[in-house]
C-alpha cells in the first residue's frame, strides 16, 4: 500500500511538471511559477 502511495507522489509530481511546462510555453498560465506556488501549500500526513 505504502509504495502504491509514493507512485502516485510520482507520477503526480510529473504531471505537474509537464502542466507547469506546457502552461509557460503556451502563455497559459496567470503568472510565472504559479503552479508552484500552489504546490507549496499542499501538506502531506501519513498517519
Amino acid at each position: 500500500m505504502e509504495n502504491e502511495f509514493l507512485d502516485k507522489m510520482k507520477d503526480n509530481a510529473v504531471v505537474q511538471i509537464w502542466s507547469e511546462k506546457t502552461q509557460l510555453e503556451k502563455s497559459d498560465s496567470l503568472t510565472k511559477g504559479y503552479a508552484s506556488e500552489l504546490w507549496d501549500c499542499a501538506r502531506i500526513s501519513m498517519t
